[in-house]
């Protein structure tokens, strides 16, 4: 029990502390997209991204996926690029199979992305309680981090009367700005 306590302070701890830039600003843009009326289809899509990751940090522990570091910081790049592009295209907060879809990929990215914290902490050999005590640090973390997200936009467009479409192409100009300078930069 301690294994999996400890494991989930780090794991979340880890993401709250903005000690990793990219699997922060990809939640910010997933939760930015959403009002606090779509709860239902940001629960659903959540829970896609949240599915996804389990499974990208699991098959990085399994070793059937070995990225280098350079690739695994692509691929997040690259997930923040999506997420931005998804955004300017999908003007409400509605779930589909596609973004079902869509957000379990990017969740598989998020877990592998998040694997190079948890490789370096846990080490290279595979134990199921720390695992499990790291996934539910990051789920909680990534619960936080979006719904805030979530929950800050609907006050800024509600303090602001602002359209969800126009306050989705800025925070997603943004986001898709940082991707690009992030993917300059490091490639």
């Amino acid at each position: 029990m301690n294994a999996i306590l400890s494991n989930l302070e780090i794991a979340f701890y880890h993401l709250i502390s903005f000690s990793s830039f990219e699997p922060f600003m990809l939640l910010v843009l997933f939760g930015v997209t959403f009002q606090l009326r779509d709860w239902k289809a940001y629960l659903s899509l959540f829970l896609a991204l949240t599915i996804g990751s389990i499974v990208g940090l699991l098959v990085c522990n399994l070793d059937i996926l070995n990225l280098s570091t350079a690739t695994i910081k692509l691929l997040l790049a690259t997930a923040i690029l999506a997420i931005g592009i998804q955004n300017l295209m999908v003007s409400n907060g509605s779930a589909s199979t596609l973004r079902y879809n869509f957000f379990a990929l990017l969740g598989i990215v998020l877990g592998i992305g998040i694997h190079l914290h948890y490789q370096r902490h846990s080490g290279s050999s595979f134990t199921i309680y720390p695992f499990i005590g790291y996934n539910l640090g990051a789920t909680l973390s990534y619960l936080l981090i979006s719904f805030v997200s979530m929950l800050l936009s609907s006050l800024t467009m509600l303090v602001f009367k602002t359209d969800r479409r126009s306050f989705n192409l800025v925070v997603s100009g943004i986001g898709i700005g940082i991707a690009l300078v992030l993917i300059y930069l490091r490639y």
